[in-house]
C-alpha cells in the first residue's frame, strides 16, 4: 500500500460525480447552452423582423414625403405659372392703358384742346390720374382752330427727298 498510495490520482477532479453523473452534467450544460443559443437566435430573429417592419414604415413615410414634395412642386409650379401669366396680364393691361391714354390725348389734339407739343405730358397725366385729366379737358375749349390750320399733305417727291436727307 505504501507505493500504491503515492501513485498520482488518475482523476484530478476531486468531484465524486465522475462517472455517469459527470456525463449527465455535461449533457445538462449542453442542453442549457443549446437553449440559450435558441433563445438568442429567436431574439435576433425578432429584432430582424422589427428592423424589417421599421424599414417598411420608413419606406412608406418616404413615399408620403415624395408625394408631398411632388404636390408642393406642382403647386409652386402652378403659382409660378400663374405669376408669369399675371405678369404678362399686367404687361398687357399697361399696354392697353398706354394706348387708351394716347388715343384720348390724340383726340383732344385733333379737337385743338391740347397742343401737339403737350402730348407727352398729357399722356403721363392721363396714365397717372385719369380723373384729373378728364376734369381738366372735358369742357375745355379749343385753343387752336384746327379748321384754319389744317396742314396740307406733303408731296411725295418732297417726302422722298426729306427721307433720303434724314438717312
Amino acid at each position: 500500500m505504501g507505493k500504491e498510495d503515492n501513485k498520482p490520482n488518475p482523476n484530478p477532479n476531486p468531484n465524486p460525480k465522475h462517472g455517469k453523473e459527470g456525463k449527465e452534467g455535461k449533457e445538462n450544460n449542453s442542453e442549457k447552452f443549446k437553449k440559450m443559443k435558441d433563445e438568442y437566435e429567436n431574439q435576433l430573429s425578432d429584432k430582424d423582423k422589427e428592423i424589417e417592419k421599421l424599414k417598411q414604415e420608413l419606406a412608406d413615410k418616404q413615399k408620403e414625403v415624395d408625394e408631398a414634395l411632388k404636390d408642393l412642386d406642382d403647386e409652386v409650379g402652378d403659382k409660378l405659372k400663374t405669376s408669369e401669366e399675371y405678369k404678362e396680364l399686367l404687361k398687357t393691361v399697361a399696354e392697353l392703358q398706354q394706348e387708351r391714354a394716347e388715343a384720348a390725348v390724340d383726340a383732344y389734339i385733333q379737337k385743338g384742346v391740347i397742343l401737339p407739343v403737350q402730348r407727352e405730358t398729357a399722356v403721363k397725366l392721363c396714365l397717372s390720374d385719369n380723373d384729373t385729366f378728364m376734369d381738366l379737358y372735358k369742357d375745355a375749349k379749343p385753343i387752336v382752330d384746327v379748321g384754319k390750320h389744317k396742314s396740307k399733305p406733303v408731296p411725295s417727291d418732297l417726302m422722298g427727298r426729306i427721307t433720303n436727307y434724314l438717312k
